[in-house]
């Protein structure tokens, strides 16, 4: 079963609303795009492997994709853990393309695409660090549970290679499609139940409890100053900002389209980029509206949640940290 659905990373939206924010000629912009370039790479090389996760949807596996949690004043992200009453699995997944070596020696991984070569810290120390976290968590739950990690390579065309005496390598990292075979081998290892279904519906209970979502802020991060981000409504035709409302309609003055809700991605551009709320007086100079009336119609018709009333009326989007 799964109980914590895998969702697209804030950092994704919010770097995504950034760019479209910033000038194509900002000094920050190559660094901002290479990064989202590895995340969303990095996403969907794990949306691959779920597809093979999920056909572990028996009662006695439970999936948690994206769990955060905290030892002592560190926090650990796992990108999938399958939890069940007799082990849990920490699986790692990676999305490279090219040639991958998995360097013993230097406890690294290589990778080869063209004619370059880059190194990373190699993924099965990644996973035996979550596996050593969620190990200590447990502890501290009055839990002892036998414990496996997996490497998974999502893209089906990178080739895999190691040192011959790399047997972490040879037996941790695999393949999507492995998946479950692996899976069922470890389950016939670990025969015997160290959980009642009780005890894990208890821990299903405290993970979700304790799960804390990572606050990221797009401009803090990338030290870029909130004047650099162009206001007002972008044109989903050209590209341009600075939509006229006129009759109900979003005008564009340089290609002459009309969109009647393209104010709505821009309010979602704000909350993302600027703040969590935002009032009527903040939507009026973000939007270039003139009206508070107009800038009032808009904002009721989302049904945003808000507090206050009147001119003093706050409004705020759930689940943007």
């Amino acid at each position: 079963m799964i109980v914590m659905e895998r969702v697209q990373p804030h950092r994704i939206l919010k770097n995504e609303a950034l760019l479209r924010r910033l000038s194509k000629i900002h000094v920050k912009r190559p660094l901002i795009e290479a990064e989202q370039g590895k995340r969303i790479a990095g996403y969907q090389g794990e949306l691959a492997s779920d597809y093979y996760v999920k056909k572990l949807l028996q009662k006695e596996y439970l999936i948690f994709h994206g769990l955060r949690l905290q030892n002592a004043d560190d926090f650990f992200q796992i990108d999938t853990l399958i939890l069940s009453t007799k082990f849990f699995l920490i699986l790692e997944v990676k999305n490279y393309t090219g040639t991958i070596y998995f360097d013993f020696k230097h406890k690294q991984l290589i990778q080869h695409v063209n004619e370059s070569e880059k190194a990373y810290l190699c993924p099965i120390l990644q996973a035996k660090r979550q596996q050593y976290e969620f190990t200590n968590w447990l502890k501290e739950q009055k839990i002892e549970l036998p414990s496996e990690f997996l490497v998974a390579i999502s893209n089906p065309s990178t080739i895999i290679k190691s040192d011959p005496q790399h047997y972490e390598a040879h037996q941790k990292v695999v393949r999507p499609q492995e998946l479950v075979d692996k899976i069922n081998t470890f389950s016939k290892q670990y025969a015997k139940d160290k959980l009642t279904s009780s005890e894990l519906k208890k821990v299903t209970k405290i993970l979700l409890k304790k799960h804390v979502p990572e606050s990221y802020d797009a401009l803090d991060y990338y030290k870029i100053p909130e004047t650099d981000v162009m206001t007002g409504v972008q044109c989903p035709e050209c590209g341009v900002f600075g939509m006229k409302r006129i009759h109900g309609t979003w005008y564009c003055p340089s290609c002459k389209a009309k969109h009647k809700d393209e104010h709505i991605q821009a309010i979602h551009d704000y909350f993302l980029l600027i703040n969590s709320t935002i009032t009527n007086k903040k939507l009026c100079e973000f939007l270039h509206l003139t009206s508070p009336y107009i800038a009032s119609r808009l904002l009721a018709k989302m049904n945003l949640p808000y507090t206050g009333t009147k001119k003093g009326r706050v409004y705020m989007q759930k689940g943007i940290t």
